[in-house]
């Protein structure tokens, strides 16, 4: 769901930017990829959802995220591993050197049932990777460490991914609907990218609504401040929040500091975007 590209982890290390370098949720995960018309569906949040709101430890700070089909997820589409919630707080476990593939090599394969549509968003979004970023995303032979493009819901427009390398096979998925935008987002968390609306310095750039936003669903706008935050903030980041993620009202969750609201198009890269990547893999 930033860059935390902007924060490495796309918050922090894996960078703020969120990044992990090392860096739907309620009866609706409500991913990053979500826009202002899926705030309908965005809203419902069931008792039986918030029964599985649980608090941990990720990289020694207190997170909330919400256990779904046995995977955690935090800020709604960033998949934690069991071993990342009970690692402890240091510089190198959930922070950049834990967390980066190694070369910048990031090997995929695309399940058969994605679909020619999809498929070619991949094919796009790796491009994107390949020509604008020191990362190379490459068709898997026999590599034992790698990630798989899943399909999701035929009738979704989200997706969600685990952050950062983690060594074996990991996933990203990807709904019927998504954008080639939204591809790049999911590639970014597991490139070790967290949410841009979560870095460190956010306050100074973002006005929480906390009064619009879904019961429950409020952890999902915390800062995570146990990464790295990489270049200035970026509120046009691939790896931003929509401005009405988790709205229970139709009205914005997400303003800019002096409180007026903003247009946010997640066509793809900023070069801020690239630069954190960059950074993270030099």
């Amino acid at each position: 769901m930033n860059k935390k590209l902007n924060d490495l982890f796309s918050p922090k290390i894996l960078t703020k930017r969120t990044i992990f370098m090392s860096f739907i949720v309620a009866a609706t995960f409500i991913s990053c990829s979500k826009n202002n018309e899926e705030i309908a569906t965005e809203a419902q949040t069931t008792a039986s959802n918030m029964e599985n709101v649980i608090k941990g430890q990720l990289n020694g700070q207190e997170i909330t995220y919400e256990k779904k089909d046995g995977m955690n997820f935090f800020q709604g589409d960033i998949v934690l591993t069991d071993q990342q919630l009970m690692e402890e707080g240091s510089s190198n476990k959930g922070g950049a050197s834990f967390s980066r593939w190694p070369g910048g090599k990031i090997y995929y394969t695309i399940a058969s049932n994605m679909g020619s549509i999809n498929v070619n968003k991949i094919n796009t979004a790796v491009s994107e990777y390949n020509s604008k970023t020191n990362t190379q995303w490459i068709p898997r032979t026999n590599q034992s460490n790698y990630v798989e493009f899943i399909f999701g819901s035929s009738s979704g427009a989200d997706g969600w991914a685990h952050i950062g390398y983690q060594g074996g096979k990991q996933t990203v998925s990807l709904d019927q609907y998504i954008s080639v935008g939204s591809v790049i987002h999911e590639m970014g968390h597991t490139v070790g990218l967290y949410h841009e609306h979560s870095r460190k310095d956010r306050d100074q750039y973002l006005s929480i609504q906390w009064n619009n936003i879904q019961d429950g669903q409020a952890y999902n706008f915390n800062i995570y401040n146990s990464g790295t935050d990489i270049g200035p903030f970026n509120i046009n980041s691939v790896m931003m929040y929509w401005p009405n993620s988790y709205s229970k009202n139709g009205q914005p969750t997400i303003k800019r500091a002096n409180n007026t609201t903003f247009t946010y198009n997640r066509t793809g890269f900023t070069t801020g975007d690239i630069n954190t990547i960059n950074t993270m893999y030099p």
